[in-house]
């Protein structure tokens, strides 16, 4: 802000920042866009309409729901105390859907990103039952192959639950790690983060 000499006061600068969440309604928003300055994971998580957001972090988080995953975020950085203070590496909310190409994305997402460790995957089957989510889960690991190199640690709870782990349990994967509650889930992803 300037007052000119003939005592008009004018911005000379503004910033402005653009609601993503719009972008479906404002197709002019795109020319704004810099995304040389947006993380590529970030984008990569946009272009599946993921819900990412990268943090300096060892365990990679991934759930459905916001509120179930900030909790995460905050059981997995209480658990890293005790693990020489890992953290957490990102967000990254799937939604109501877990099918094998949402969590396909999503995985392909976080194991993309190199300062991750372990990932872990926490879902409580609402809409989306436990059963649905464990073949998606089972099927991404099939979908990626080998670069699906890092331990999921998996915590199901909700709809179909029992379905669910008989499911991961049956398939046997080396990289999956199944738990029931959330905390020892977290306590167990922070370990192997440290190892």
């Amino acid at each position: 802000m300037v007052r000119t000499p003939d005592h008009k006061i004018l911005a000379l600068d503004a910033k402005i920042t653009l609601d993503g969440n719009a972008d479906f309604r404002q197709p002019g928003h795109a020319e704004f866009e810099d995304r040389a300055a947006t993380d590529p994971l970030e984008l990569k998580a946009k272009e599946h309409d993921l819900n990412y957001v990268k943090l300096d972090g060892q365990v990679g988080i991934i759930g459905n729901g916001a509120g179930l995953v900030m909790s995460t975020l905050d059981v997995v950085a209480y658990a890293g105390e005790k693990h020489g203070g890992v953290k957490p590496a990102n967000f990254l909310d799937i939604g109501g859907g877990a099918s094998a190409e949402v969590m396909a994305a999503g995985l392909d997402v976080v194991l993309g990103d190199q300062q991750v460790k372990s990932v872990f995957v926490n879902v409580f089957g609402g809409i989306t039952s436990c059963d649905a989510v464990a073949t998606g889960i089972v099927k991404a690991l099939g979908m990626l192959g080998d670069e699906a190199n890092k331990p999921l640690v998996v915590r199901l709870d909700g709809n179909n639950v029992e379905e669910g782990r008989r499911i991961l349990t049956e398939a046997n994967h080396p990289l999956v790690t199944l738990v029931a509650t959330m905390d020892e889930a977290a306590d167990k992803a922070a370990e192997l983060a440290s190892a």
